[in-house]
Parts: structure tokens; C-alpha cells; sequence
């Protein structure tokens, strides 16, 4: 199977949210909003046309990767910039063919040679460890809310680029769409049947693992 990767292009829109509509419908919940979440992404000013890629195979678009800047609030003060990736999509009949593991491999690379000091994304950590990622709490980065959570990862894009990157992890396109805008936007797509799947267990249940360290916590009274 012969694949090429390349940039995105308007062209690509319609069928790069279709195939992602694809690839996430009831894995993470009934249905799914990761084709929404891309088409308002193109619109936000974090959103990074130039480290966005879709994949083609056999001459059909079966992939794509979307990044979008964001940042860590360090708790000595300033900004480091990073990038996030997401949504990674691969066309149900073309997964586990090392697609998305090329999608990846060619926009962090492509990342690095722009000079982007590190990528920070929410994703499953025994996926992208292969990548090498780590949770973020190796380099004592949270949520906003302060929350450690194992999806949380992190990875050096240059050498020692979270040394002293310890602080607050803030998305660049925050994604707060109503249901009934979600609805709408999802029924210009063909009808598809909402379901419960045992990967949405899954999936609540990593979510469920977050916790939050308390520094010399052991010192204060109960």
C-alpha cells in the first residue's frame, strides 16, 4: 500500500472531518464530536495549518493529524509555547496499518524542524509512549486545575526543552460546543446509530485515574 503524506488543504475539509466522524463514532461515547472539534479548530488562531497533514493510501484520504499551538503556565513565571496534536484519525478500514504511527512520526518531525521546543497532548499513554511521551508529571505538568492525569504527556522536541517546565498546561482552542450546535453540524453526514461500547468504559475509567500532588503535603495537619 503506497502512502503519501501531505499538508492539508481546504480541499481536504469535507472528507478529513467525514473520515473522522469515522474513525471516533462510539469509541470514546455514543457518536462522537472529534469531526466538530477539527471543523472549528481551522477556525481558532491556535490552529497550525502548517503542521496539520492528512495521509493518502492507495490514492484514498484515510488519515489525517491536526496540531494547534498551546502552552505551559510555568510556576516560576512565564510561557513555555509548545504544540498539541489531535484529532489523530484513521479510516476504520485502514487501522493497524501504521498509519497513524507515521502521521505522528511526520508532524513531530516536522515540528522539530520548525524549532518547536516540545509537544504536549491528551491522548492514551500506552499508545503514545512508542513515540516517547511521557506523563506530564515527570516534569510536574497538570491540568489547569492542578490535576496530574495519566493522558497527560509530554514529549522533548529539543534537548532539555522541559527542564524547569514544571506548571499548568493550557489547550490553545478550548472546545465548549452545545449539544444542540453539535447536532446540528452532525446531521449535514450521513445518519449512523449512537451506541455504548466497551472502549467508552475504558475510556471513563483513564479519565477516572487523575489525582493531584500536594507539595510537602505530609507536613500539614489532617
Amino acid at each position: 500500500m503506497t502512502l503519501i503524506i501531505r499538508p492539508e488543504t481546504p480541499a481536504d475539509y469535507a472528507a478529513a472531518e467525514a473520515l473522522t466522524r469515522e474513525a471516533f463514532w462510539n469509541v470514546y461515547q455514543p457518536g462522537c464530536y472529534e469531526h466538530h472539534y477539527l471543523h472549528l479548530l481551522r477556525q481558532s488562531p491556535a490552529f497550525r495549518r502548517d503542521l496539520t497533514f492528512v495521509c493518502e493510501a492507495g490514492g484514498v484520504l484515510a488519515g489525517l493529524i491536526a496540531c494547534a499551538g498551546s502552552s505551559i503556565a510555568l510556576d516560576g513565571g512565564g510561557r513555555l509555547e509548545t504544540i498539541t496534536f489531535g484529532p489523530l484519525a484513521v479510516l476504520p478500514a485502514c487501522q493497524k496499518r501504521g498509519l497513524a504511527r507515521a502521521l505522528v512520526c511526520h508532524a513531530l518531525r516536522a515540528a522539530q524542524a520548525m524549532g518547536e521546543r516540545a509537544a504536549v497532548i491528551l491522548g492514551d499513554p500506552r499508545h503514545y509512549g512508542r513515540y516517547g511521551f511521557w506523563c506530564g508529571e515527570r516534569w510536574g505538568i497538570a491540568l489547569e486545575d492542578g490535576q496530574f492525569l495519566p493522558g497527560l504527556q509530554a514529549v522533548e522536541l529539543q534537548p532539555g526543552a522541559l527542564r524547569g517546565a514544571a506548571g499548568l498546561f493550557q489547550e490553545g482552542f478550548a472546545y465548549q460546543p452545545g449539544e444542540a450546535e453539535l447536532a446540528a453540524f452532525d446531521a449535514a453526514f450521513p445518519a449512523k446509530t449512537k451506541a455504548a461500547a466497551p472502549s467508552q468504559q475504558e475510556f471513563a475509567f483513564m479519565c477516572s485515574l487523575g489525582h493531584q500532588v500536594i507539595p510537602n503535603g505530609f507536613m500539614q495537619s489532617e
